[in-house]
């Protein structure tokens, strides 16, 4: 999949592409939070654009499913993995919260990516330009500046363009960052399913610099269950949390709120940052009939 299309056809291309919307939904999946590679290559050899157009066609199509209702400003965003998958992004913003509940739509992008097993992005197309917190993120996943963003009717820029002398994960020693595959999650071997899955989202957290590693299950009314894990940034901006985490991971797989029926938290016992009371004050106001608990671990 070619990234060198010459710069000029490219800021024509995207200025025309909202026409097409309607093709581009029909060779998409029913849900295109996950568009697998094959299904990629498919629609790149369909349609005759590059890589680099379809992700900034995808904005709109990714901007239908934000959820901003302070705001009503919507962010849309997609992304090339290294897998060749196509991962896509929103806002979600909750009423009566603090802003710092918001999920960004770069940050639900690279959770979205993560909760999926991408152990790199290579291209991002938004809708507008990142803000600082986002290009923070962007930056933990330590691409060396190299992540090229892609916004409509500008020309493409590295992330080191949006971010110079940047602060990331080897400025404090790391080695591993925030898209490093976690080692592998062994059995806890609990009674409970839900335990067992909230348990192996906060053995999968990146927590390097608090070492406080948590994790959220979900179970929908269905029963079908969903993980979050803890996410951290270099320059401590607040992190993403686990139930932040698990509801990226809710919303993509198309769920209302009210379709949460319970709620697992577990943490790592005398961890030096805990995420119990802003855990509750979220899940009270999307889902305050879901039932919520917590355990505490040694990891």
């Amino acid at each position: 999949m070619s990234m060198k299309r010459p710069l000029i056809l490219f800021m024509f291309i995207s200025t025309i592409i909202a026409s097409e919307k309607p093709i581009l939904e029909s060779m998409l999946p029913p849900n295109p939070f996950v568009i697998p590679a094959e299904q990629v290559e498919e629609i790149l050899q369909a349609s005759g654009l590059e890589v680099e157009e379809l992700l900034v066609q995808l904005i709109p199509i990714a901007q239908s499913f934000a959820r901003p209702p302070i705001s009503n400003y919507k962010v849309g965003v997609s992304a090339l993995g290294k897998s060749g998958n196509i991962y896509l992004g929103v806002n979600l913003e909750f009423l009566g919260l603090p802003l710092n509940s918001t999920v960004h739509g770069e940050q639900f992008l690279i959770a979205n990516a993560r909760n999926h097993g991408e152990t790199e992005i290579v291209a991002v197309a938004i809708s507008a330009a990142p803000c600082g917190h986002c290009r923070q993120f962007f930056n933990e996943m330590d691409t060396s500046g190299k992540l090229q963003i892609l916004i409509p009717n500008v020309p493409p820029k590295s992330l080191s363009s949006f971010l110079p002398e940047a602060f990331g994960p080897k400025d404090l020693g790391l080695e591993t960052n925030l898209l490093t595959k976690p080692d592998q999650c062994p059995l806890f071997n609990e009674e409970s399913p839900l335990v067992e899955k909230a348990l192996q989202a906060a053995f999968s957290s990146y927590a390097p610099y608090t070492e406080s590693k948590s994790g959220i299950a979900i179970q929908a009314v269905d029963g079908k269950v969903y993980m979050g894990s803890y996410l951290e940034n270099a320059a401590f901006n607040p992190g993403i949390s686990p139930l932040q985490t698990a509801l990226v991971a809710f919303v993509a797989d198309l769920r209302e709120y009210e379709e949460i029926s319970e709620v697992v938290l577990v943490e790592q016992k005398g961890a030096k940052v805990s995420q119990k009371a802003t855990t509750k004050a979220l899940l009270r106001k999307v889902a305050p009939k879901a039932k919520f608990y917590t355990e505490l671990r040694e990891f």
